[in-house]
């Protein structure tokens, strides 16, 4: 089962102006800006060339960030990378807002404990569906009361 990442707006805003930012002015603006690069590398190709790629890996990243669960595993994109979690190996789950980066597009993400000692933090639009199906594969998994609180109100 497929679960697409929450998108919070300002998430939005700098991924969709850093893209513009690297795809747009290297394209139809140049000489826009400072170029603070030789002479023999102050060409309109090499700018593409180098700026492009950074450009469609964000967007890359808006369009393909999701989990998916299938065959008692955890698959999570995040644009060009990807990651396998065996959902068997889950010991907990909680509620963070944490900044820092993980495959999510959202502050309110899930924190995903397993293996030994290894955490992934997530942000499913769904996140009590989301769990739900986790439990059915992995009935072990336990769940933060602070989640449990909020999923009654």
């Amino acid at each position: 089962m497929y679960f697409p990442s929450k998108k919070d707006m300002w998430m939005s805003i700098i991924l969709w102006s850093c893209s513009i930012l690297f795809i747009v002015p290297p394209l139809f603006f140049p000489d826009l800006g400072v170029w603070m690069t030789p002479d023999f590398l102050d060409k309109q190709w090499i700018k593409i060339v180098v700026l492009f790629p950074f450009g469609f890996c964000l967007l890359w990243m808006w369009f393909k960030t999701g989990y998916t669960i299938q065959d008692n595993f955890l698959l999570i994109q995040f644009g060009p990378f990807n990651w396998k979690i065996r959902i068997d190996l889950i010991h907990s789950v909680r509620k963070t807002r944490n900044p820092f980066t993980d495959p999510a597009l959202s502050m309110d993400k899930i924190e995903i404990n397993y293996g030994r000692f290894q955490t992934i933090g997530i942000s499913p639009k769904n996140k009590f569906e989301f769990i739900s199906e986790l439990r059915k594969q992995n009935s072990n998994i336990k769940i933060d009361s602070n989640f449990e609180k909020a999923k009654e109100s």
